[in-house]
């Protein structure tokens, strides 16, 4: 029996793509046409890859993540070439974008009600600045206790390292693993660590990705619409 759920932030709890394409739209006027989602899903990927580069002791600079995830992406896609005063204007407005995103409605009440019954966390692999623009913006800490709240960067543990998983153990007061469900993305990073702790995992594959070669499937469940998160929480109501 479930009794907690913690949820990925990126691309989990909201759209990541709208922001993303808001800002590309701005920086780069002769995109406006163009069907953007191919460009944020590379531009997904190459941060993902950049972001576990960056916590290596030799690894990128933030600001060299920023403008090799960016300059990559648009030359892959488009064959644009991109310079570091570009990015860093992409940058600035990106953040600003990051400061408009919001709940959909219906995900606001279907947490709300969760709060009834459930104890709600949030575990998210970030650095805390960006993080904590995203959660203000969503103003989850209105139905999340912050103390529920783990950025990677604030508190040095990240997904997939069980560690993390065990630190929101402490904070759910819960030791029962199974009575516990991680819900993201990230296959790898969220499904995979979430499931060596010993919770229960969903798979939120709305971006319809594959299972790496090599990799088992050990999802407790897949939800491959956005909507669908939403459609799976009521059924735990």
């Amino acid at each position: 029996m479930i009794k907690a759920i913690a949820f990925d932030l990126d691309d989990t709890l909201y759209r990541q793509e709208v922001p993303f394409v808001a800002a590309i739209k701005l920086v780069f006027p002769q995109l406006i046409e163009e069907e953007l989602t191919p460009l944020f899903k590379l531009f997904r990927t190459i941060s993902d890859q950049l972001y576990e580069q960056s916590r290596q002791e030799d690894g990128p600079s933030m600001l060299e993540v920023n403008h090799l995830r960016l300059s990559k992406a648009l030359e892959a896609c488009y064959s644009l070439k991109v310079t570091e005063g570009l990015t860093s204007l992409f940058e600035r407005e990106y953040t600003q974008q990051l400061t408009q995103i919001c709940l959909s409605p219906s995900l606001k009440t279907v947490l709300q009600q969760l709060t009834k019954n459930y104890r709600l966390g949030i575990i998210t692999n970030g650095y805390t600045q960006r993080q904590e623009t995203k959660l203000s913006a969503l103003k989850l800490s209105e139905i999340i206790p912050k103390e529920n709240i783990l950025i990677s960067e604030k508190v040095g543990l990240e997904k997939p390292d069980h560690r993390i998983f065990e630190l929101m153990i402490q904070r759910f007061a819960l030791h029962e693993t199974k009575s516990l469900l991680y819900i993201g993305d990230h296959y790898k990073n969220y499904v995979i660590g979430a499931k060596q702790a010993g919770w229960q995992a969903w798979w939120f594959n709305h971006q319809q990705r594959e299972v790496s070669h090599g990799e088992i499937e050990v999802f407790d469940k897949e939800i491959k619409r956005f909507n669908g998160l939403v459609d799976e929480l009521r059924l735990l109501l």
